[in-house]
């Protein structure tokens, strides 16, 4: 190889280390939470660190999608309404985003709280015609049916199904953990969601969705029904915090 061979070839490789090692180095830089649920009135710091340096980076900006859900400074996240949005790093010319659920438990029982926060959990995965599975994919009623099957309810793998596994109340009278259905009318139900309380629920919704936050009137609602029903024992104090199974099959 003559010497302007010889020149041309370092140029490139030196061109393509640096390439390599910038990619590299892009990689190695993550988000310290993909996704999360937050309560109303907390605070959340999210940081950018270097998984291979274990050092933490300073973003160049840090955004959120909806501010009347949560806002975000420096990386420190506020709660301020009740939904989903997604908070963004932005970092040498990336972005890292992090899908941020807000719930409020205000006047929620313990169990009311267990079933919500549950149910949460899963917001962001897949939406599978048939499934029943949190992780790997669940359709509307197999979403429902998992989610109570994790406190010992039994519900059925059908929407309309669902509305005489529970117990019908008025939408007036709706509680957190109850359950609405839609359909053109209640015997043509469709689809089932769980309410979390302050106008939202979380449901799997489609296969371009998944498991997300909407607002209970996203479409029209046929029904609601009621799974955790209130009752006192003897021996037990009547207290809001006091929460039973009243029907389980």
């Amino acid at each position: 190889m003559n010497k302007r061979g010889l020149t041309l070839f370092t140029i490139f490789f030196t061109f393509c280390m640096m390439v390599f090692f910038s990619v590299d180095a892009q990689a190695a830089v993550k988000l310290s939470k993909k996704k999360i649920v937050l309560e109303k009135g907390t605070k959340y710091e999210l940081s950018l660190y270097d998984s291979v340096e274990d050092i933490e980076e300073d973003a160049d900006k840090w955004t959120t999608s909806n501010k009347k859900i949560v806002k975000v400074k420096n990386g420190v996240l506020t709660p301020v309404g009740v939904g989903s949005a997604k908070v963004t790093a932005k970092f040498n010319g990336k972005k890292y985003t992090c899908k941020v659920t807000v719930v409020d438990y205000t006047g929620m029982s313990i169990e009311q709280k267990k079933v919500i926060s549950y149910a949460l959990k899963y917001v962001g995965n897949k939406y599978r015609y048939g499934g029943t599975s949190l992780t790997k994919g669940a359709d509307c009623s197999g979403f429902t049916l998992a989610v109570y099957k994790k406190f010992g309810y039994k519900l059925t793998h059908n929407a309309y199904s669902q509305i005489g596994d529970t117990k019908t109340v008025k939408m007036k009278n709706i509680k957190p953990g109850d359950l609405i259905f839609y359909g053109s009318s209640k015997r043509s139900c469709s689809h089932v969601a769980l309410y979390i309380g302050n106008g939202k629920v979380v449901h799997a919704s489609t296969e371009r969705t998944g498991i997300v936050v909407s607002d209970y009137k996203y479409r029209k609602y046929v029904a609601v029904g009621r799974v955790l029903e209130k009752e006192t024992y003897p021996g037990e104090e009547t207290d809001e915090s006091i929460t039973r199974y009243a029907k389980s099959k």
